[in-house]
């Protein structure tokens, strides 16, 4: 693997952090989640499977890691955290600026047992800056960047969420790729660790297609872009009604391609002589009333054969599909983006497959996330702990799991 001789602590809690190591993990990185006696917030009781309670989404996001349950809040426990630093290659977390100061882990006390030490520190909003310090999550910050401003319609209902938590998403992606530069640098250039600082905020306002360069460059201020975009809100660039049911369709208007496809499929071959639609300009000032027309000839058409029709001639389409119906598509199980997982409380877990893919080093096949302090005798007898001392670890509550047995 080609993370295989790295070793990564991870302090993550909920997403972005702990997603970021996951990723470290699925290259090979070995990778200890660090947990305090009560355990990660994440590993909350959401749902029950054969009537034993579960997260799924914790098993997604702490796949390929060991679990060391320690109390860092006392001597003996920080002391353990620093022997691990010691001989590991990647410190991540993600809580509030101050927190990991308090604790005395934070990046200045951490070079110092470890120079060439990588510190991911994960935040809302950036370990600077007047917000720094604000209570930050996902939900939080979708409103904050400006996104929840983008979605849905202006129809006076409240703004709303993009149900699926991008902000940690994107950030726990930005400190992977910064966390990978950061350990090339060392590795190249002998320099040592450095510090990554990735803010939830940052990450998403990063990747809004733009938003904030048509308000800085233009004056534009981006709004409600409901099914479509919010750059070209009038342009059908998402789902359409078919005869039979729902589907999406990319009608790109400023491409003369799909135009010609779009006016020769409908029977309207007649508008490609019209002098307002000769450039792209001249179309896009009357989406709206293309995308009407479109949708006319749309609405008397079977799904299935309307997507067809489109894809043929060259037009963006697929149908609209629910969580379930998308779960069984033929190419989702070619592909095998669900893996079946042993697990030693759950039986068997079917977890989604990494998303990252290469050719000569391929990832990890994801294992289970592991019980609350599941490697604790085993992590501590890999940093020269002897019996007795673990033993007494157990006893004083310093170390808290099911793993303590010889």
């Amino acid at each position: 693997m080609v993370l295989s001789d790295l070793r990564v602590i991870d302090c993550g809690q909920a997403i972005a952090g702990p997603l970021c190591a996951t990723y470290l993990g699925d290259l090979g990185a070995d990778v200890i989640k660090i947990e305090r006696p009560s355990g990660d917030i994440y590993r909350t009781d959401r749902r029950q499977k054969d009537g034993k309670s579960f997260n799924p989404a914790f098993e997604q996001f702490n796949r390929n890691k060991r679990s060391l349950c320690a109390d860092i809040k006392s001597p003996e426990g920080l002391a353990t955290l620093y022997d691990l630093v010691e001989v590991s290659d990647v410190f991540v977390q993600n809580w509030p600026p101050g927190v990991a100061e308090s604790l005395e882990v934070d990046y200045e006390t951490l070079r110092e047992l470890n120079e060439d030490l990588i510190y991911v520190h994960v935040t809302g909003y950036g370990e600077t800056g007047p917000m720094a310090t604000n209570p930050a999550m996902d939900t939080i910050v979708q409103h904050v960047s400006g996104l929840s401003s983008l979605m849905g319609y202006d129809d006076e209902k409240p703004p709303i969420r993009c149900q699926s938590s991008v902000a940690d998403y994107y950030a726990g992606c930005h400190a992977t790729i910064s966390a990978l530069a950061a350990i090339r640098h060392r590795d190249v250039t002998e320099e040592g660790g450095q510090l990554v600082d990735v803010s939830l905020l940052e990450s998403l306002m990063h990747n809004m297609d733009g938003a904030f360069e048509y308000y800085n460059n233009l004056g534009e201020v981006p709004s409600h872009g409901g099914r479509n975009a919010f750059f070209d809100s009038d342009m059908l660039y998402g789902a359409t009604e078919a005869a039979d049911g729902w589907i999406c369709v990319a009608l790109l208007l400023y491409s003369e391609r799909i135009w010609e496809s779009c006016c020769e499929l409908i029977g309207q071959k007649d508008l490609l002589e019209d002098e307002r639609y000769q450039t792209a300009a001249g179309r896009m000032a009357d989406a709206e009333e293309l995308t009407a027309l479109f949708e006319g000839w749309v609405q008397e058409v079977p799904a299935e054969q309307a997507v067809q029709q489109l894809n043929a001639v060259g037009i963006p389409a697929a149908h609209h599909r629910t969580v379930a119906e998308a779960a069984e598509l033929d190419h989702v199980k070619e592909r095998e983006v669900f893996k079946e997982v042993s697990h030693s409380r759950l039986g068997s877990l079917e977890l989604t497959d990494t998303p990252l893919s290469l050719s000569k080093t391929p990832p990890e096949s994801p294992c289970q996330a592991p019980a609350l302090g599941e490697h604790n005798r085993q992590i501590l007898r890999e940093l020269g702990y002897d019996e007795e001392l673990i033993d007494d670890y157990a006893a004083q509550r310093i170390i808290t799991g099911p793993e303590l047995e010889h």
